[in-house]
């Protein structure tokens, strides 16, 4: 089984999050959670996903909303 990995950028080599199993898109923000429970929040978006490879593209935001 391959789980996804999230990258900040598509520049970035180092994901943010692995073993990622569920992901919902809420208000403004990203929701991750791993196989084995592991959480976590990014304030921005989804730019792609790449089913072939197991890769999702988020876009932050800053911290006043902007990217």
């Amino acid at each position: 089984m391959c789980l996804a990995k999230a990258y900040s950028n598509k520049q970035d080599n180092e994901p943010v999050l692995q073993d990622i199993a569920y992901m919902r898109l809420h208000d403004g923000q990203v929701e991750l959670e791993t196989l084995l429970g592991k959480e976590k929040v990014i304030q921005g978006r989804v730019v792609e996903v790449n089913f072939a490879t197991s890769k999702i593209f988020l876009e932050q935001y800053l911290t006043d909303g902007s990217v």
